[in-house]
């Protein structure tokens, strides 16, 4: 994918370019995740400190950005379909983290079912796919992040199952951090499983639940 990082750091900079200290210079670059949260941390990096290396006087901010560690979520579910629901968690996330990522993986109990995907809507964010296991996910990401699972909850019976699945994972990844999010009170009764079955009764009927 291309980013056009170059371009947008111009951008990017021409906003700060009347900051001329330090302190306030590095102050804009601890903002840079919200700036560019769609584009992976580890390709950010690298192309930043290879756009600073072109700026004059640019060492102490280089530096800065090298020894950068994002506190970053993972919010991650089959998502077929992604609906309002999981929007509305990732918006919360948002506000909690620097970054968020959005990964879909295959659950092999609906591989027989088609998958509804369209990463258009989370154009602002960061989406990546995964195969496997999610602890793995979790543990290629904690190389240059602090890392937390973002679990979403729409009531108390998802609360028991999440916190079983949970238990599985912490034995396969100890250091595992996770946060429950809510949703609102609004987006508790839609579920994925529900919006299928509507779809199966008449095409179209879970439109209204999709963002």
């Amino acid at each position: 994918m291309n980013y056009n990082l170059h371009n947008r750091f111009r951008e990017f900079d021409a906003i700060i370019k009347e900051h001329n200290s330090i302190a306030k210079r590095l102050v804009f670059e601890s903002v840079l995740l919200q700036a560019f949260k769609d584009v992976p941390f580890p390709l950010l990096r690298e192309a930043r400190i290879a756009y600073l290396e072109t700026i004059p006087d640019s060492e102490a901010i280089i530096e800065y950005v090298e020894k950068m560690r994002p506190n970053i979520g993972i919010y991650a579910g089959s998502f077929n379909p992604f609906h309002l629901g999981h929007l509305n968690i990732v918006q919360k996330a948002s506000a909690i983290f620097e970054k968020v990522i959005i990964a879909r993986g295959m659950n092999p109990e609906k591989e027989h079912e088609p998958i509804e995907w369209n990463p258009e809507i989370l154009r602002k964010y960061e989406v990546t796919e995964f195969t496997g296991l999610l602890t793995n996910l979790i543990k290629e990401h904690s190389q240059y992040a602090n890392v937390t699972l973002v679990k979403g909850l729409r009531n108390g019976d998802d609360l028991d199952y999440e916190v079983n699945q949970l238990r599985f994972m912490e034995t396969m990844y100890p250091q595992l951090k996770v946060v429950f999010i809510q949703c609102d009170k609004e987006y508790e009764h839609i579920s994925s499983t529900a919006l299928r079955n509507l779809e199966r009764i008449e095409p179209g009927l879970s439109k209204v639940f999709i963002p």
